[in-house]
Formats: C-alpha cells, structure tokens, sequence
C-alpha cells in the first residue's frame, strides 16, 4: 500500500509545494512547527534515508540544500534547521524548519554521562564498522590491460604488475563476501581524438581487440563478473561510470551506475590503473552518484606525468570523502 507521501506526490492528496524534481518532492506541513516548515520526501518509497538507492540518497540532498536557500530567502530566518526523525511516516523524509533570530526548538534532554560510559560507547561503535565486502559492494577493477600492466605495452603504467597479485587478492575477498566484481577495459578505436596522432594526448593503446586491450594474463577474471568497455566510440574513457566526448564534451553514461543500482549496491571499492586518471575519475564519479567509495592503496599505480600525481590523486579522492585502504 502506497505511503500517505506517495500520495501526495502523485497528487491524489492535496498538498502546498514548494519545490519538485525527478527524485523529490517538497510540500508544507500542515502543522508547521514555524511558519515555512517544509517536508522534502524522495519520490522512492523507503522506510528511511539509509535505505534509499544511492542516487536517490544524493538527490535528497540537493534537494534539502535548494529548498532550504529558498526557505531562508523567502522567510528571512536566521537559519533553516534539519530534522530527520521518520517515526510518524514510515517513508524517508527531511524537515526543514526555518527559524527566526533567537528562535529555539525543543532538544532531548541531554544526560550526563561518564567517560568510561562515553569510553565504552566509542569502543562499540568503532567496532561496528561496515566489512570489506559485502554484498552491497562492488569491487571496481580498472583497466588492468596489457598496455598498461605489461612492461611492453605502449602505456606501460611503472610498477604495475606489482598490483596483480594484491588485486587478485581483493577479487578473492570480494567473491567470498558475496560481493559483486566489476572489470574495466579501455576499449578505444584504432583512429581517435583521444590519440597524441589524432591531434589527442595519448599514444595509441587499448585499441579494441588489440591484445594490447586484453586483461593482464595473470588477473584473475571471475565468473558472473560485471564488464564495463570504455572509449569505444572515440570518447575519453577515464571513468568507469561516463565517458566525455573529445571535441565537444558531452558527458554520457557507461551504463555501470544503472547496473550497480539494480543489485542494490551502495558500495565501490576501486582497485587498478592508473590512480592519477581512471582511478580518480571513477571515485569522484562514485561519489558525485552517492555511493561510498574506497581505495586499495596497495593495488593501485600512477602514471605520474608530473611527479607525485598519483599522491594528489589520492589526496584529492580522499578531499572529497573516498577512504583509503
């Protein structure tokens, strides 16, 4: 049975919007615990926010972000305070309550509590960090390609045979959790904007069915793996979720993002080549979708095309939230 918001987002309750787009929905409250107090529902129907799909969990959020600047504009509070309770809706959703200079709204009594008590606490919740791999996780593989992972390829990554061993470690580890395991290929056409000789940056590799294109012959390939081909229209291919057209930008999907989502992963853990180009790409990329993100710093080379690109490569990932292994 539809939730009393999915209702009204469907219009067969009434209701005061302020604001909708794909993924969301905002209404007034009708009992308003201050004038402008607004609902922000995702149009998912899910009992709370951290069972949202990870696109829908970020698209909330923007969401939250845009109403609230609206709500400050258009009452002049002195700030919009963020409520997620849920216990009267069982259907996620943000309460955004703008609130005058000097306003207050009621808190839980606070309690005091001793720090062995506070101690103790630290330790549980320490202790109940998510596994490595489960099977909302899915284990990225990137581009460990002949051309990049064998001495004689033509865009030798140094040291990269160095990670076979740890990533086929990963892959075992990931397989045992039930995880799902996700290959990456560059997959480019012989003539290409992305080649130096083509008027690009790169010396031709990968060329599809070029055996410079094939996986490394040491890496373990699993059964019932997910495989992801990039470049394969002349596009550069840096992340495993998009590909941007040389010449005029465009930005298009992999397909990667709509695979994850429908095994219900919340979860990427990168591992591969290079980590100043498609590793990199593939986190931010992850992370703008709303998955979690994380890197096996052990099973990952840089090109490093200026020295210390693959350290800032791993600085900046870690800027914008992916853990480091």
């Amino acid at each position: 049975m539809p939730s009393i918001f999915t209702r009204i987002i469907r219009g067969e309750i009434p209701s005061h919007r302020v604001y909708e787009d794909e993924h969301t929905c905002a209404f007034l409250d009708i009992n308003p615990a201050r004038p402008g107090h607004t609902l922000v529902v995702p149009r998912q129907e899910a009992p709370g926010i951290f069972d949202l799909d990870p696109g829908a969990y970020a698209a909330l959020w923007r969401a939250v972000r845009r109403v609230a600047d609206r709500l400050e504009r258009a009452t002049g509070c002195e700030r919009v305070v963020v409520i997620v309770y849920g216990a009267d809706v069982p259907h996620a959703h943000v309460h955004l309550i703008p609130l005058e200079a000097g306003g207050h709204l009621p808190f839980p009594q606070p309690r005091p509590t001793p720090p062995e008590d506070l101690a103790a606490m630290v330790d549980r919740i320490r202790a109940a960090t998510r596994p490595a791999y489960d099977t909302r996780t899915a284990l990225v593989v990137v581009d460990v390609q002949q051309d990049f992972a064998d001495p004689a390829g033509s865009l030798y990554v140094k040291g990269a045979e160095e990670i076979i061993v740890p990533v086929n470690a990963e892959i075992a580890r990931a397989r045992e959790a039930g995880a799902t395991v996700v290959y990456t290929q560059d997959w480019h056409p012989a003539t290409t904007p992305h080649f130096a000789r083509d008027g690009g940056t790169w010396p031709v590799h990968c060329v599809g069915g070029a055996p410079g294109a094939e996986f490394h012959p040491a890496l373990h390939v699993a059964d019932g793996g997910l495989f992801i081909r990039k470049g394969t229209g002349g596009e550069d291919g840096y992340s495993a979720f998009s590909v941007r057209h040389p010449e005029d930008g465009e930005v298009s999907s992999t397909g990667l993002d709509d695979a994850l989502l429908e095994r219900d992963i919340d979860r990427v853990v990168l591992a591969g080549l290079a980590t100043d180009y498609c590793v990199k790409e593939t986190g931010l990329d992850a992370v703008r979708l709303g998955y979690e993100a994380a890197v096996v710093t052990a099973a990952v080379r840089a090109v490093d095309l200026q020295p210390g690109d693959g350290e800032r490569a791993l600085h900046t990932l870690a800027e914008h939230g992916v853990e480091m292994r």
